[in-house]
Parts: C-alpha cells; structure tokens; sequence
C-alpha cells in the first residue's frame, strides 16, 4: 500500500496543490453543498439561519477563498481547515495531505503532470425519482449500488464559476459520478457525445478504486463505471479507466498485482477495445477476455451492461464464468 501520510517534511500549500486542488480541499471537508460565488450557511458555527459563508475566486490571483460575511473571517482553503478543526496552521497543512491528496493512493505524483488542467465542477443534487430507477433497472443496478459507486441525479452543474447549459428533465435525465474529489456528468440519452459527458476527471482518476476489497483472486479491468457496477452484482471486483484508449498508470497496475492474483483486462470486442486490451496486455502482462462477437454481430452487444440488459442476469453469471 502506498504510504504518502507521511510526507511531512517541509510541507507547504504550493507542494500540496502539486497534487490536488482548491476546490477538491473545500469539496471533502464541506461537501458538494456550495457553489463558487454563491453563499450557504456556514460551516465554521453551529447555527447560521441565514446563509453567510461563499467561496470565490480572486480576481487578482486566482485563488479560491473563503468568506464568512457574517463574522467577517476571510482567507484561503488552508484557514478554511485551521478554523474548522481549531487546529495551527502546520497542523492543517498535515491533515489536508493526509486525508485530502492521500485519497487517490497511487496518484500522488500522476498529479504534477496535470496542475493547472483540472477545471472545477459542482452540482446541484436532486431527489430520486422513478425515472432514475427505471433508467438503472434495466442494468438491475439499484439505489444501493449507485450509492456505494457515489452516484446521485443532479438538476443541473457548474464548471469553474460558470453553469452548464443541460438540465435535468423526464426526457433527458441527468447523474453525477463523483470519483475521488472529481465529477463525471452523465447524460445517458443523449444522442449527441459532446452533450453525454462532461468531466474533470485525470487519468489517475481510476474508476471504482475507492470501493475495491483490500484483496482477492481476481480484478476485472474493463471500460466504464456502469461495466464495474454490473460486475459488483456477481461479487467480481472491477476498476476502468477513463475510457478504453487512456492508459493506466503503472502505479495502479502495481499495486493492483500486489493485492490481487489475477488481472483480466474486459474491454469491447471492436477495433478500439481489442487495441487497448492488447496494449494493456503487452505493456503489463496482464490477461484479456471478450465477450463473443457473435453477440456484436446480432444484438449489438459490446459490453457487460448491454448484455445484462438484453439478457438478464442468469445468462450473464452464466456468460462470466465462461470469459472469466
């Protein structure tokens, strides 16, 4: 297990956010409650019956920082955790490595490459409905699974301080994946690619890390979020990438080898899954399996969700344990 707790050692803001971000730090410690600019009530007091507390980007630096206009209490995330902890300063750096960029255990060093890049999302959450459920029915993916995968239905969202321009409706619902401190918005209806997804997700962002056992025989590699959930209702753990075509890094494969016996790699069997399979295959001697083509061929079948939708779940343990 990577041990990044105890990086410590002359710890300051800027090598912090090396790894992660403004926001991410104000999104763990209060929740994807606030929206930048706007005000909410305050999670530094107990009782703040009319919202008071916004966070806001610096028009000078750049910076996001905190306001409490009730108090009067101002400064950057770092104060932001000394005031809500009663912690110093030092303290607050620590807790913030530790329980903040330490989240993501093998993308500690993925995040230099990318600083800068990872624009800010928010949502605004809201009630399940029976549309949501009809739309997961047919995956056999329940309430519970979404909830152990950290995904909710959301009105609408936010990216930087600016918000989307796709709602939620009947016809057009919408979800929010949150993997690590990031968001991929999912639009399951849409025709139109660029309207489905919207993500600032890295590639270090690896898709159901977080609720992985600590060990076991086997881990599926496959393509997608709703892929891994399917896989969770036969007890087979899986994790994806981004997407078949982004690469997985080294760090993650590491540390997978060390936790489970076997990796598998189940991507679509089309010229772009069968690429990635093999390039994961040759650059990290892991194994490949696909589901028939036959099933492409006639039903246009890629993937598990596809054919636990068409074919229930007798026939998709029965399909697993056959490719697996």
């Amino acid at each position: 297990m990577y041990d990044t707790t105890k990086i410590v050692e002359d710890l300051t803001l800027d090598k912090i956010l090396e790894k992660t971000t403004e926001f991410d730090i104000y999104s763990h410690y209060i929740g994807d409650k606030f929206i930048i600019g706007k005000v909410i009530k305050s999670p530094l007091r107990d009782k703040d019956n009319h919202p008071s507390f916004g966070i806001f980007k610096c028009s000078r630096t750049g910076d996001l920082l905190f306001k409490d206009q009730a108090t009067g209490v101002s400064g950057n995330c770092v104060k932001f955790v000394q005031l809500l902890f009663n912690i110093g300063y030092k303290k607050a750096l620590e807790k913030i490595n530790k329980e903040v960029t330490t989240k993501s255990e093998f993308g500690l060093n993925l995040k230099k490459e990318f600083k800068g890049k990872r624009k800010m999302i928010s949502i605004k959450r809201k009630n399940w409905t029976e549309t949501d459920d009809t739309y997961w029915s047919k995956y056999h993916i329940d309430r519970e699974t979404l909830k152990k995968y950290n995904i909710v239905p959301i009105d609408k969202y936010w990216v930087d301080d600016k918000v989307g321009h796709l709602y939620y409706t009947k016809e057009q619902p919408m979800y929010a994946f949150r993997i690590f401190n990031a968001y991929k918005i999912y639009r399951p209806n849409s025709t139109n690619r660029e309207d489905k997804w919207r993500s600032n997700c890295l590639k270090s962002d690896i898709q159901g890390w977080e609720q992985l056992p600590e060990s076991g025989d086997l881990l599926v590699i496959t393509k997608s979020l709703k892929d891994v959930m399917v896989l969770s209702l036969f007890n087979v753990p899986a994790i994806a990438p981004q997407s078949e075509v982004s690469t997985l890094p080294k760090e993650v494969i590491l540390e997978a080898k060390k936790r489970f016996k076997r990796l598998v790699v189940l991507f679509d069997n089309d010229e772009a899954g069968i690429k990635g399979a093999n390039d994961l295959k040759n650059k990290y001697d892991v194994e490949i399996t696909f589901i028939s083509k036959h099933y492409l061929d006639l039903y246009g079948i890629k993937d598990v969700s596809d054919f636990i939708e068409t074919f229930g779940i007798e026939q998709t343990e029965k399909l697993l344990k056959e490719i697996l």
